[in-house]
């Protein structure tokens, strides 16, 4: 990886359906040479998808206690269930950061983080305001 893919990431980043012709044009190189370089990024693992983010209406931050033996296990099911998860250290064993666009849907995320075998604890902080 070069600069000039450091460039075509930050592209990317900001905006991921830039269109091949035009990451081209900002970066002085040919489309075909722009694609041929984001194709190596993603077989090489550095581009994992293409997405998008939307402003969620209701986000919160599930800690979350776990039996001992079982923190991996919860964690690759809550990776289903959260935007992002985080093991940590502390009182609780996984942070999960929700996103969701209805109250009753974040509260649905949360029960069902609840459910998960090997759970024995939550705490949940709702954000208020930015």
């Amino acid at each position: 990886m070069d600069n000039i893919d450091l460039e075509i990431l930050k592209i990317l980043k900001s905006h991921a359906r830039a269109k091949y012709v035009n990451i081209a044009k900002k970066i002085g190189l040919t489309e075909g040479a722009v694609r041929r370089r984001i194709k190596k990024l993603q077989k090489d693992g550095i581009i994992r998808r293409f997405t998008i983010e939307t402003t969620a209406e209701f986000e919160g931050v599930v800690l979350v206690e776990t039996e001992p033996t079982m923190t991996n296990n919860v964690a690759k099911r809550m990776k289903k269930i959260a935007t992002r998860i985080f093991e940590v250290s502390g009182d609780y064993d996984i942070a999960a950061f929700i996103q969701a666009y209805t109250i009753d849907d974040l509260n649905k995320k949360i029960d069902a983080i609840r459910k998960l075998p090997g759970v024995l604890n939550t705490n949940t902080l709702i954000k208020l305001k930015d």
